[in-house]
């Protein structure tokens, strides 16, 4: 199952910016899912926007409740070339174009290929990512 789904997630007393904040994902190495598909690494071209990212999600924002849409991520442990292949997820300031800090607990992380539906806090905690 090289597809995994990451369900959305709320972030509850949100201080930051209250528009114009997405979740950026960055593959820090390239690597060949396994399904076949090639996921560039990351290039920091532009320094303050930190260059290219693998997927961009529009972040929502209610009260002061931040929500992380759902996503889909290739996963990167069974990939054929390089299973240490890992991302970094980092929220993002769309109005000042500079970074907020990373999602998570770890500022990198590898995405097993199991199973096929997950969360944030379970990749973060994963046995892929000790």
């Amino acid at each position: 199952m090289p597809l995994i789904n990451i369900a959305s997630v709320n972030i509850p007393n949100w201080q930051g910016s209250l528009s114009n904040i997405s979740l950026r994902i960055y593959a820090n190495a390239s690597f060949t899912a396994s399904s076949g598909n090639i996921v560039p690494k990351t290039v920091l071209t532009n320094l303050p926007s930190l260059g290219t990212f693998y997927v961009s999600l529009p972040c929502s924002i209610s009260g002061t409740e931040l929500t992380i849409p759902a996503t889909t991520l290739e996963s990167t442990t069974d990939s054929p070339d390089n299973p240490d292949a890992t991302f970094t997820a980092m929220l993002w300031d769309g109005a000042s174009n500079k970074p907020i800090q990373t999602l998570g607990t770890v500022d990198h992380f590898a995405v097993p290929p199991s199973p096929a539906f997950t969360t944030w806090n379970a990749l973060f905690t994963s046995e892929a990512n000790q």
